[in-house]
């Protein structure tokens, strides 16, 4: 099913992407639309815990087996924008649709990924990051952070994903 699959992306303005998703989905019955979220492990108080945060805000994508009419959608005042391409094409193309398919095996929700590292290198074993066409920049061992660096819509975009160290201790 999901090679019949075809996903847009849709720029409003940020803080309004669950109404809008609400509109999409009386509208829309049989499109999934996804706010992606990175679940970022934060310290408070000495624990770690789990943290939503808004992966791109402003931005959502929108998931169907068909054309969708977007004349209904572009009409609400938090939409900019649907994304499309100069040739009119507004199906998300290439290394943009792989990104939104990455997304929607996730379910939208990127959580931490286990990684190992061997001496200047981090390794994925783990988690949304394993199968993600990103590439790791700046590995922070102590907040558990690791910047991504994914290629969407024509430019480079950064984002601070939670990680877990499971290198070995050794004896």
């Amino acid at each position: 099913m999901l090679e019949f699959l075809k996903a847009y992306c849709l720029f409003c303005r940020t803080g309004a992407e669950s109404h809008v998703k609400q509109v999409i989905k009386g509208t829309n019955k049989e499109a999934k639309t996804i706010i992606p979220v990175r679940v970022l492990q934060e310290k408070v108080k000495g624990a770690w815990i789990p943290r939503e945060r808004k992966l791109l805000p402003g931005y959502m994508f929108i998931y169907a087996e068909r054309e969708l009419p977007f004349e209904d959608i572009k009409r609400q005042t938090a939409v900019y924008r649907i994304l499309g391409y100069e040739n009119g094409d507004r199906q998300l193309l290439g290394q943009d649709y792989e990104y939104a398919m990455w997304l929607y095996r996730h379910n939208g929700r990127i959580g931490a990924s286990g990684v190992i590292i061997e001496g200047a290198s981090v390794k994925v074993v783990d988690g949304p990051l394993l199968d993600a066409k990103g590439k790791i920049v700046r590995f922070d061992r102590h907040k558990r952070r690791a910047m991504v660096s994914f290629d969407f819509y024509g430019k480079t975009r950064q984002v601070s994903l939670s990680v877990m160290d499971l290198t070995p201790c050794e004896a």
